[in-house]
């Protein structure tokens, strides 16, 4: 299985969780732990999509054993990127801040907040599968 039809499948856990655990009320979710929970999975969905790309592209970890660890940073993956396409390192930069920042640790109620990184996670793992075919 390719690993962008694992980052889709994080994304779907992400919509799930959002719908069923952290109850919209208008323009707000009401649980917080729950958008937390849903914006991290999405992001980290968009990592295994983007490690994988960037594996098969010959991009090295910044460490001894050239693999992905914990204390890889987000920097790693905006240089790579934008080695590669300046557009998706745009997306990048705002999925970040979307689904890490302001989801994932400010867990921010806002459904436009999370709606928005989801959608931007969506662009980038679309625009993966689209080169890995």
């Amino acid at each position: 299985m390719e690993a962008y039809t694992e980052a889709y499948r994080y994304l779907d856990n992400a919509k799930e969780i959002l719908r069923t655990k952290a109850k919209k009320d208008g323009k707000f979710y009401e649980d917080v732990k729950y958008v937390k929970m849903a914006c991290n999975t999405a992001y980290s969905g968009l990592l295994v999509a983007l490690n994988d790309y960037f594996m098969k592209k010959g991009v090295k970890y910044p460490n001894p054993k050239g693999k992905r660890t914990q204390s890889t940073n987000v920097d790693f993956y905006k240089k790579n990127l934008a080695k590669i396409n300046q557009k998706k390192l745009r997306e990048f930069n705002e999925a970040y801040n979307y689904l890490h920042l302001l989801g994932g640790y400010d867990g921010s109620l806002l459904v436009i907040t999370s709606k928005t990184g989801l959608e931007l996670a969506k662009s980038i793992i679309d625009w993966i599968a689209k080169q890995m075919k």
